[in-house]
């Protein structure tokens, strides 16, 4: 387990081995394997150089790609509705203008937690690995409103080209991709897809105004 101090928050590489390579293939599959950070590692980077750059009060295109290389935004837009059969059908010809609005809401989301949240602890719990998806579990301790709160969050990341990525945030056992899925799919049911887009875009003008 590792504590470190941070602003509180709101994916095993399979190496293949030529039978012509011999003991040097496997030795360099065996070291490309080590150079590969875990999930947990890869994670713990990547929200630390965030939390860094808010605190610096870094140029916004920095932290957006930052935090661009985090989240998988696309994977997360599919699978909130239902998937790759159904996503086509469902968005229509709207499909970018929802990626992109869904992506924008996430990532604001996640970088207001940053800045709003009290100085508090992030204890690195573990990850729990399976070939190619891991879950990194961490849990946050703050203080709001004089109060002491603790959060259980997990990270559900794919390792994806080379790089881990996180593609579901569960937070006190609630799944963001669950929730996601299960509130779009009603509003595109009864709304339509023009219907999610306002719903998003009035969501993100929310956003704005709480900054």
């Amino acid at each position: 387990m590792i504590r470190t101090r941070l602003a509180p928050l709101t994916l095993a590489l399979c190496m293949s081995v030529s039978v012509f390579g011999g003991a040097a293939s496997t030795a360099q599959a065996a070291e490309a394997a080590e150079a590969t950070p875990s999930a947990l590692e890869a994670f713990k980077a990547s929200h630390q150089t965030v939390v860094a750059l808010v605190h610096d009060k870094a140029p916004a295109d920095k932290l957006q790609a930052e935090v661009d290389q985090l989240l998988d935004y696309d994977w997360i837009a599919h699978a909130a509705l239902g998937g790759e059969r159904r996503y086509a059908k469902k968005c229509e010809t709207r499909c970018a203008e929802y990626e992109a609005l869904l992506g924008q809401l996430i990532r604001e989301n996640y970088l207001k937690r940053i800045r709003q949240a009290d100085t508090g602890s992030v204890e690195y719990l573990g990850e729990e690995v399976r070939k190619d998806k891991a879950k990194v579990d961490t849990r946050v301790t703050f203080d709001k409103e004089g109060e002491t709160q603790v959060l259980e969050v997990s990270y559900v990341m794919h390792f994806v080209d080379g790089r881990w990525v996180t593609r579901n945030i569960i937070t006190d056992g609630v799944s963001l991709s669950k929730t996601y899925r299960y509130e779009f799919g009603k509003i595109v049911r009864d709304e339509g897809i023009d219907g999610l887009i306002t719903r998003l875009q009035t969501k993100l003008a929310d956003v704005a105004k709480a900054d």
